[in-house]
């Protein structure tokens, strides 16, 4: 029986987890800082959501995701 890919390369499942890290950290705290931007300055980052409640959530939701990646 033929092993797993994380159990044959470690480093590359380390690698790809660094990556979704960085890409979720990054997204995340990006969509968070420009909704809370556009709260405070009155424009709309996202059309559907003119009280900026969802790209806040689902920023801060991005990067706790990041974040549950680290190691």
């Amino acid at each position: 029986m033929s092993k797993p890919a994380t159990a044959r390369n470690p480093q590359a499942a380390h690698r790809r987890d660094r990556i979704v890290m960085w890409t979720a950290l990054g997204l995340g705290t990006g969509l968070f800082a420009s909704t809370l931007l556009g709260n405070m300055l009155g424009f709309v980052v996202l059309p559907f959501d003119p009280h900026h409640v969802y790209g806040q959530v689902g920023g801060i939701a991005l990067a706790l995701f990041g974040l549950t990646r680290w190691r």
